[in-house]
């Protein structure tokens, strides 16, 4: 058995064995995912969407990250403190709903076009915004949802 330098460990091939036609890739997602990032804010979970998101391209599942503060910052300039973020700003609740719906709209275009997994990038805090997001990702599409909480203690 073959070892590494200087390591008395049996070195492992970890090479992965596809079998794919030429102008065929290969399928590893049977159904698209989305993965619903969930967390307050400054807790890491757009690090971990980007470095889940590199992570799942170099093995070759085709996957693409949802950030829901690009959409908001393309859809509103009037808004540059934390006001646009308290639950009593009825016009700022509407503007960010809307942009959760343009980034969720976006992220089934893209799994319909051939994408595999969509990491959506938000704070996802709340009920309704979980469950709206269950009601377009599963319930309207078929396509399979997960949260992933980013806790800091």
């Amino acid at each position: 058995m073959k070892t590494t330098e200087g390591s008395n460990m049996p070195r492992k091939n970890f090479q992965r064995q596809v079998s794919v036609r030429i102008g065929e890739r290969a399928n590893y997602v049977n159904s698209p995912h989305v993965i619903c990032m969930v967390g307050l804010p400054a807790r890491g979970k757009t690090y971990i969407a980007t470095k889940l998101s590199r992570y799942l391209n170099w093995i070759g599942i085709n996957t693409k990250v949802f950030n829901l503060g690009e959409y908001r910052r393309h859809a509103t300039t009037a808004y540059k403190s934390h006001e646009f973020f308290r639950q009593d700003n009825e016009e700022a609740m509407a503007i960010r709903t809307q942009c959760a719906r343009n980034a969720l709209n976006d992220v089934c275009s893209w799994l319909e076009s051939g994408g595999e997994v969509a990491v959506f990038d938000a704070t996802n805090s709340t009920m309704e915004r979980r469950s709206m997001i269950e009601d377009i990702v599963v319930k309207k599409m078929g396509f399979k949802l997960f949260f992933v909480e980013s806790v800091c203690d």
